[in-house]
């Protein structure tokens, strides 16, 4: 069985929350179980040629974070996602409105 496979096959439904009309998988329980079943897997956050750790178009304000999971034999797959800063309504805040604490929510979502 593959990592994804794997990880896809864990039984996450007892830790989801509903938001919005949504269902989330919080970031603390989902690296959990990565980190049970993979444990050097690593995040990585990045950061803008500022050392900034979001990006922004002057509109709005994205992050950009990677984990890579590692694999018993030390294969190393990243994967990198962009997510916009939102509010608590899920849309982009604007760029002048965004505080560090929207950006660190971004980060770990």
């Amino acid at each position: 069985m593959n990592y994804f496979e794997e990880l896809n096959a864990v039984d996450v439904s007892g830790f989801t929350e509903k938001k919005n009309g949504l269902t989330y998988l919080s970031w603390a329980h989902a690296w959990r179980e990565l980190k049970k079943r993979f444990p050097k897997s690593y995040y990585t956050v990045y950061q803008n040629e500022l050392e900034w750790n979001y990006f922004s178009d002057n509109r709005t304000c994205w992050v950009k974070t990677g984990v890579t999971v590692v694999t018993a034999d030390g294969e190393e797959i990243e994967h990198i996602e962009y997510l916009p800063v939102m509010d608590y309504r899920n849309k982009s805040i604007p760029a002048d409105m965004v505080t560090s604490f929207d950006v660190n929510k971004a980060i770990q979502r």
